[in-house]
């Protein structure tokens, strides 16, 4: 059962309730207070009509032997009901009715017992239809019971009043039931739109959607709970978005570290295969040297990458210092020189001395990575390195021949799974060119790309001649 049928069901119940009780307490009440009224009237004419009885035997008009006799006793209790809506008996010391107003009503009830103990009785009896209010009180005489004088009164206009008074009730108390259960009924809603918005809320949280509020404006503990639940919403949101930046924090630096291994495996794949072709014993050893070098350097990377993984940290360790930025830079394109000679492209270097302050390490990757795409996306035949320096930076500019790129793909180049402009396959996975900008901003370096569709492209880097603030890469 839903609880707004429950609630309305307890207030219909409540008021019902209410109601029978309001009714018996004023049937009571009314009845209570009539009688009452009649009480005292009857004890007012009981005085009077003693008065008047004692006054004739005062008078000795007759005795007290001849008031309790059947010749006068029916004479005084018609004269002494004359002028009234009630009915006058009297009755003997052995509770015999002498005398009645009216012959046919001779009622005996416990009520002459009781007068002639010398108290006041009052009962409800009932004769022939008819209920009777009887209201008896002993005759005293010289300080001795002699009989008593019982009043009779018709409680049909009572009862008539009581059942008009009762009708009135009922219709009132139907109407006022009517009225609260609408009331109810309304309040019931107002107070229960909320708790349905609520649950309508909880549902759609239910199903993953955090972005949903509720608008509640009440001050009451609803609008509180309401707020709860908007607080509690924009806290779920937060702590989603806090997990997924943390997740995609570690996955790009997982993904741009496994990317990065790919490079000096090449190399070593690329070496191996040439000591097959090499003869003169200098050519293998630098071969081997090489070999050993991109695998320390493939070492390195699998150390760090385990030393991450332990400590629990995500990003890249960058640690900067004075190096020549030509000796760097040919490095690179000695262990580049195998790859480079197998796709038949004729490289062209002009190089001059920059002390630069930038992370060889580092470095290395970005030109492996920049070369590694010109070699795989460019379709060139002819390729130029060049170094130079000027009072800021040391500089090694790129260019290639080949088929060149336009302003899409210039704008998707370092954005990651641009799938509409850039082309992934085996070989390469669109993370080089977004690393390498990562990496030369985390040396305080930048890169600068300019290209046509048949022109060529000409990739520029820039390193700091000094150095600056630390800083560390966060993915």
């Amino acid at each position: 059962m839903k609880l707004r049928n429950k609630m309305f069901i307890q207030h219909s119940l409540t008021i019902i309730m209410l109601l029978i009780v309001m009714y018996v307490v004023v049937q009571y009440s009314l009845s209570k207070g009539m009688l009452e009224k009649e009480t005292g009237t009857l004890n007012q004419y009981y005085t009077l009509h003693r008065i008047e009885t004692m006054k004739l035997i005062s008078d000795q008009k007759i005795s007290v032997d001849q008031l309790f006799t059947g010749n006068y006793a029916p004479f005084i209790a018609s004269h002494l009901s004359a002028n009234s809506n009630f009915q006058v008996q009297l009755f003997t010391k052995d509770e015999t009715i002498v005398g009645s107003s009216d012959k046919s009503l001779l009622l005996k009830r416990s009520d002459i017992t009781s007068a002639l103990k010398g108290q006041t009785a009052t009962i409800i009896a009932q004769e022939n239809g008819t209920r009777y209010f009887i209201y008896a009180a002993p005759f005293t005489y010289q300080g001795e019971i002699v009989g008593g004088i019982r009043y009779l009164v018709d409680l049909g206009q009572h009862d008539a009043a009581l059942r008009e008074t009762r009708l009135w009730f009922i219709g009132v108390a139907l109407a006022c039931l009517l009225i609260s259960l609408l009331a109810g009924f309304s309040l019931s809603s107002a107070l229960l739109k909320p708790l349905h918005d609520l649950q309508r809320a909880l549902k759609h949280v239910a199903k993953g959607n955090f972005n949903i509020k509720i608008k509640q404006s009440s001050k009451d503990e609803i609008g509180e709970l309401s707020q709860d639940f908007n607080h509690m919403s924009d806290a779920l949101l937060h702590h989603i978005a806090l997990l997924e930046y943390e997740q995609n924090k570690q996955k790009k630096f997982y993904d741009n570290m496994t990317h990065e291994l790919k490079t000096p495996l090449t190399s070593i794949i690329g070496f191996s295969n040439l000591i097959d072709k090499l003869q003169p014993n200098d050519d293998v050893r630098e071969s081997n040297s090489y070999i050993r070098k991109e695998s320390t350097r493939l070492l390195h990377m699998v150390e760090q990458l385990l030393h991450i993984s332990l400590t629990k940290q995500d990003g890249w360790n960058i640690q900067c210092k004075y190096v020549n930025l030509a000796e760097v830079a040919e490095e690179c394109l000695q262990i580049l020189q195998p790859t480079i000679a197998k796709s038949s492209i004729k490289l062209t270097v002009s190089k001059q001395s920059a002390i630069v302050y930038i992370d060889p390490l580092r470095t290395q990757q970005v030109i492996f990575n920049v070369i590694d795409n010109v070699l795989k996306h460019s379709a060139c035949s002819k390729l130029q390195v060049e170094l130079r320096e000027d009072a800021l930076y040391g500089i090694i500019i790129i260019t290639d021949n080949g088929k060149g790129m336009d302003a899409e793909q210039l704008a998707s180049l370092f954005k990651l799974n641009q799938k509409s402009s850039r082309t992934l396959s085996s070989n390469s996975y669109g993370l080089g060119m977004p690393l390498v900008k990562e990496l030369m901003e985390l040396q305080g370096g930048s890169i600068n790309i300019s290209s046509k569709p048949g022109h060529g492209t000409q990739v520029t880097l820039l390193f700091d001649k000094y150095e600056k603030k630390a800083s560390s890469y966060q993915v």
